[in-house]
C-alpha cells in the first residue's frame, strides 16, 4: 500500500507539470520555511551560525522571485470578487477574446474584470506581511549578534565556497508542503483566515510556529506595474490559461530578480570577510533578511 508521502508526491507531480504557476511558487515556499527555520533556529555556535549562514544563502534568485509572483497571483485567486468579474468577462465576451486582451494588456485585469480592488488588497496584505515577517525576524540576528563571541576562522574560507555553490543545489520543497501551496481558484479563505493559504500568518501556520496575530494594516500600492503582473498572472490561471508562454514570460520579473540577487552576492561576500560569529549575524539580519525584505516591499507601504 502507498503511503501518504508517496501518494502526495505523485499528486503534486502531476499537478506542478500541469500548472506553471503551482511549478513556480514551490520556490518561494522554500524560501519562506527557510525563513521559518532561522526565526526559531538556537544559533548557540559557529556550526549553527554556518547553518543559519546557509538557509539564507542557498535559495537561487530567479526562482524565489518567479515565486513570489506566482504566490501573489495564487493569492490574488482566492478573491472571490474577482474570480467572479473575470468568469463574468469570459461568459459576456467569451474566452478566447478575453485570453487575448489579458496576454496584450498588463492592465486589463486591473481595469476591466470587475473585483480587481479585493484582489489586488491580498495581494499587498500578504506581499507586506510576508516582507514585516522577514524584517522581524532580521531584527531577531541583529540582537544576537550583540550577544554572541565565538569564531572559527580556520574553515571559513571552505565556508565561503559553499555559500557560492549552495544555490545551485539546494533541495526542493516537500511533496507534503507542496500540495498545500497548490490551491485552485477559491479554494483557501485569506480574506477571512489569516492562516489559510495567502493570508498574514500562512507561512508561519505551514511549519506550525506560533505566532501572535499581527495587526491590521490597510497597506498603499506603490508598484502598479509589479501588481498588473501578477493580477494577470491571476486572471489566466482562473481562466484555465496557465500554461502559456506568457505565463512564463510573466514569471520573469527583471529588476525583482537582480534586487534579490544583488542581496545573495553581498550575503556571500559580507560573510567572506566576517571574523567572528556575531558579524555573521549582521550579515544575515542586513543581506539574507531585511534587505531581500525591501525587494519584495516595493509593491506596498504602510500608510
Amino acid at each position: 500500500m502507498r503511503t501518504l508521502t508517496a501518494i502526495l508526491a505523485l499528486l503534486w507531480s502531476a499537478t506542478a507539470a500541469a500548472e506553471p504557476l503551482h511549478e513556480a511558487v514551490d520556490a518561494y515556499a522554500f524560501y519562506q520555511t527557510d525563513i521559518s527555520t532561522l526565526a526559531t533556529l538556537a544559533v548557540r555556535d559557529q556550526d549553527t551560525m554556518d547553518e543559519a549562514l546557509l538557509l539564507a544563502a542557498r535559495h537561487d534568485p530567479a526562482r524565489v522571485a518567479s515565486g513570489y509572483l506566482a504566490y501573489g497571483a495564487l493569492t490574488a485567486a482566492q478573491a472571490p470578487d474577482f474570480v467572479a468579474g473575470v468568469r463574468s468577462r469570459i461568459r459576456a465576451a467569451g474566452r478566447a477574446p478575453v485570453l487575448r486582451q489579458l496576454n496584450a494588456d498588463i492592465t486589463y485585469a486591473r481595469r476591466r474584470p470587475p473585483g480587481s480592488a479585493q484582489a489586488i488588497a491580498l495581494i499587498l496584505a500578504s506581499s507586506g506581511a510576508d516582507s514585516a515577517r522577514m524584517i522581524t525576524i532580521g531584527a531577531r540576528y541583529t540582537e544576537l549578534a550583540d550577544s554572541i563571541a565565538f569564531a572559527d576562522r580556520a574553515r571559513r574560507d571552505q565556508r565561503s565556497e559553499r555559500l557560492r555553490d549552495v544555490a545551485r543545489t539546494a533541495p526542493n520543497l516537500s511533496a507534503g508542503f507542496a500540495v498545500r501551496v497548490h490551491p485552485a481558484a477559491l479554494s483557501a479563505s485569506p480574506l477571512t483566515d489569516a492562516t489559510s493559504f495567502g493570508g498574514v500568518r500562512f507561512w508561519d501556520t505551514l511549519v506550525r510556529r506560533d505566532t501572535p496575530a499581527p495587526r491590521t494594516i490597510a497597506w498603499r500600492e506603490t508598484h502598479a506595474s509589479r501588481v498588473n503582473r501578477i493580477l494577470t498572472l491571476a486572471g489566466l490561471f482562473i481562466a484555465e490559461a496557465g500554461a502559456t508562454p506568457r505565463v512564463r514570460e510573466l514569471l520573469d520579473d527583471t529588476r525583482l530578480r537582480d534586487c534579490l540577487a544583488m542581496e545573495q552576492l553581498e550575503l556571500r561576500q559580507c560573510a567572506s570577510v566576517a571574523a567572528s560569529a556575531n558579524e555573521d549575524a549582521h550579515c544575515i539580519a542586513r543581506h539574507g533578511l531585511t534587505e531581500p525584505a525591501a525587494c519584495f516591499a516595493e509593491i506596498t507601504v504602510a500608510p
